[in-house]
């Protein structure tokens, strides 16, 4: 007879906690000290535990988080208290006074750094079917309402009985507290009487435990709350795709920590929540997702990481072509925008100002802006939509509109009026920020919107004062816009006449270049030829130089290309990507 291999019993939560607690105290205890040594015990802290170094001690404690998160968050959250009652039990006689600790009773575990799979990190919000999951997403923040104060637990006291129930809020029903329907309470908590109790009249208690009508201090059962609406990264959906958007809950620690227009990755808990009952009205439901943990995605050189082969592959690059760096040049210009024939002086400026320059700042606190703004000026036809586009693509944060039909609210904020209170919700330029700002038919934005970004271009903030609300907002973004002139170009007049826009907005471009149709036969002979031949080959090499074109911009055309290299591989999108991230990491003296 075979043996029987004994089966193993599922862990139960005591194991749970006691297992977690000696994993904070093992890798996190630094932590902990650190918070415990903080002056303020009134403030709420977060200790953060890394998902992926759980899962490498206890494989079985972060299985059961990812299949029953709503049952073991609190089991963390005791934990990390457990952890901390040990440090500041151990600790607190040691040190001087200035570092003697003090106890704080709101601390909760962080969790961040899902393993990257489709299952639990998400480019697109979560759906019905992964209620109840632990998911990490990433979006852009598009409205942040105001911090509010939350009561999270109530005490009722029985009237008949004396018995004191506690009820927590359900952030399924809108935080909504309801009054216990029944006591309930057995006859041994009962005063002369024989069966348990069935009173249905209850009264509030203060979280100090008297009456709460009484009590003018502070109520324990309160804490910080706030709202925010993520939207699905544009960059990151199929062409045609219209984003959507989710509210996220943000309580304690995590409130205040991201504002409008900022991209964040969110580690929490997916829920539903119902909505308000109303008479004769259908309840709908809503997902919405509690948040965890918020990372604040802002840098500028955020985007694809850039491996040190990488790196050192560009270095080679350019070490190889020391003797001829205007060849390597074109070749990497060559490669922006490849559907568009020549310009390599436009692909030149649109890899520029993408690239951007370095912010300064003053003796004086002044901020000199370092992002560039390009502005293109030509007939139709010239490609100048083309550029705006492939720009967009290469820059991971971007945002692509359209003068015509844009507000002065759409481009910058709008103050949105929701269940009674106002919020603001960020435009395109605050989204753009950090990123670059695309543009077209610039001319089309209404002549009284035009002058609300004006501050965005030059001071790179955004002071706003609506419906109550006043604050300043980043838009450290590159703005790059296209305009059709007004009728036919006359190089014989201003800028300024041609495009119909007022100088003040003109002088905030560093850059504008203006592209001509000439209609000269021979350069429409070479571009129809580039048009048929990379339908044919569309993995095209570097093209050589044009052959005689004899209008002037097609000689400066052939100038630039004239130092490609025929027969090299043009540079891959995801390449292109890198590579500017790899130059924005550079740091000119």
């Amino acid at each position: 007879m075979t043996a029987r291999t004994p089966e193993r019993h599922a862990p139960t939560t005591s194991e749970f906690l006691s297992a977690f607690r000696d994993f904070v105290l093992r890798h996190h205890n630094d932590q902990i000290t650190e918070i415990l040594l903080q002056a303020d015990h009134t403030c709420p802290y977060g200790v953060t535990i890394n998902v992926l170094d759980l899962a490498d001690r206890l494989n079985e404690m972060s299985s059961l988080l990812l299949q029953d998160a709503e049952r073991l968050l609190p089991v963390f959250d005791e934990a990390i208290k457990q952890a901390a009652t040990e440090v500041y039990r151990d600790q607190s006689s040691i040190g001087s006074e200035e570092q003697r600790m003090v106890w704080k009773p709101h601390i909760r575990a962080r969790l961040s750094n899902l393993p990257i799979c489709p299952e639990l990190t998400r480019t697109t919000l979560p759906r019905n079917e992964d209620v109840g999951k632990f998911l990490s997403i990433t979006g852009t923040i598009i409205r942040a309402t105001t911090v509010k104060m939350l009561e999270y637990e109530r005490i009722y006291t029985c009237k008949k009985c004396g018995k004191s129930v506690t009820v927590q809020a359900d952030p399924e029903q809108f935080n909504a507290i309801p009054i216990p329907p029944r006591c309930g309470a057995s006859p041994d908590a009962m005063r002369g009487d024989d069966g348990p109790c069935d009173s249905t009249k209850f009264e509030i208690t203060d979280a100090r435990g008297g009456d709460s009508g009484a009590s003018s201090g502070p109520n324990l059962m309160c804490r910080d709350y706030q709202e925010i609406k993520v939207q699905e990264q544009v960059s990151r959906l199929a062409v045609g795709t219209i984003p959507r958007s989710i509210f996220v809950i943000l309580e304690d620690d995590l409130v205040d920590q991201c504002q409008a227009g900022d991209d964040v990755t969110i580690c929490g808990l997916v829920i539903r929540r119902w909505m308000p009952l109303r008479p004769d009205v259908r309840c709908d439901l809503e997902t919405v997702i509690k948040a965890n943990h918020v990372r604040v995605l802002n840098a500028r050189n955020q985007g694809l990481a850039i491996t040190p082969e990488l790196k050192e592959e560009f270095v080679e690059f350019w070490r190889k072509n020391a003797h001829a760096p205007l060849s390597a040049r074109n070749r990497i210009l060559a490669s922006v925008c490849p559907q568009v024939f020549g310009l390599y002086i436009v692909k030149l400026s649109v890899l520029t100002v993408l690239i951007g320059g370095v912010p300064r700042w003053t003796e004086g606190g002044t901020r000199i802006r370092g992002e560039s703004h390009m502005l293109l000026v030509g007939d139709p036809g010239t490609g100048k939509s083309q550029f705006l586009k492939y720009a967009a693509k290469l820059i991971t944060r971007s945002v692509v509109t359209t003068g015509i039909g844009s507000t002065s609210a759409g481009l910058t904020v709008s103050a949105v009026k929701d269940a009674g209170e106002w919020t603001l919700e960020a435009g395109a330029l605050v989204l753009a920020d950090g990123g670059v700002c695309c543009i077209d038919e610039f001319n089309g934005i209404r002549e009284h919107d035009r002058g609300s970004i004006h501050e965005a271009m030059e001071q790179q903030t955004l002071s706003v004062a609506k419906a109550g609300l006043v604050c300043k907002l980043n838009t450290r973004t590159t703005i790059l816009a296209a305009t059709n002139p007004k009728g036919q170009y006359d190089p014989d007049e201003s800028l300024s006449v041609n495009v119909a826009l007022a100088s003040p907005l003109l002088s905030r471009f560093d850059l504008v270049l203006v592209l001509l149709d000439t209609r000269n036969a021979e350069w429409d002979r070479v571009v129809s030829s580039f048009i048929l031949e990379q339908r044919d080959q569309p993995q095209r090499k570097v093209a050589p130089p044009p052959s005689g074109p004899s209008s002037s911009q097609a000689a400066a055309v052939a100038a630039g290309a004239t130092e490609a290299d025929d027969g090299q591989q043009l540079w891959s999108l995801e390449k292109l990507q890198a590579y500017i991230q790899y130059v924005k990491t550079l740091a000119p003296t």
